[in-house]
């Protein structure tokens, strides 16, 4: 699926409430620009039984003594299988994840500071997306859709 397809598929599958379909669109330009700076359109994503998502604390490159939470994205089910952390625990599965709906959530899934992109099998290239990054990018394409309305001229 491409990226417009995918954020298609997310727009026609998001719940009527809160108006969730209009915030997709308009966040869509986001997901689209930052989907260009990555390789793949599908990751792999290491998820618990429980379905939730493995969160890794690491140490953060320009401040070594503040911890940093990051969801790693798998080019490749064998890359996710290949990670130490899924060895490590048999209760951990790598499910594909599509690119516009890791992009869309990331802003929601608080404590992560970020997602990892490892592009490659070997996990010798990685693209960080921190998701304040996404926050403010959503915030502002947002507010930009919100057009104050004029109140009524009641003179």
């Amino acid at each position: 699926m491409t990226i417009d397809q995918q954020l298609q598929s997310l727009i026609e599958n998001a719940p009527p409430e809160a108006n969730l379909k209009e915030a997709i669109q308009a966040v869509s330009p986001v997901i689209r620009n930052v989907a260009r700076q990555l390789q793949h359109l599908e990751y792999y994503i290491l998820q618990t039984v429980n379905r939730q998502w493995l969160q890794a604390t690491i140490a953060h490159k320009d401040n070594p003594t503040q911890p940093k939470r990051v969801i790693y994205a798998y080019a490749s089910l064998s890359s996710a299988a290949g990670d130490k952390l899924a060895a490590s625990n048999p209760d951990l599965m790598a499910v594909p994840v599509p690119l516009a709906q890791l992009l869309f959530q990331l802003p929601s899934i608080s404590p992560v500071d970020s997602l990892i992109f490892l592009e490659t099998e070997a996990r010798d290239q990685a693209v960080e997306v921190r998701r304040e990054d996404m926050r403010k990018m959503f915030h502002r394409r947002l507010s930009q859709r919100v057009k104050p309305q004029a109140p009524p001229d009641i003179a």
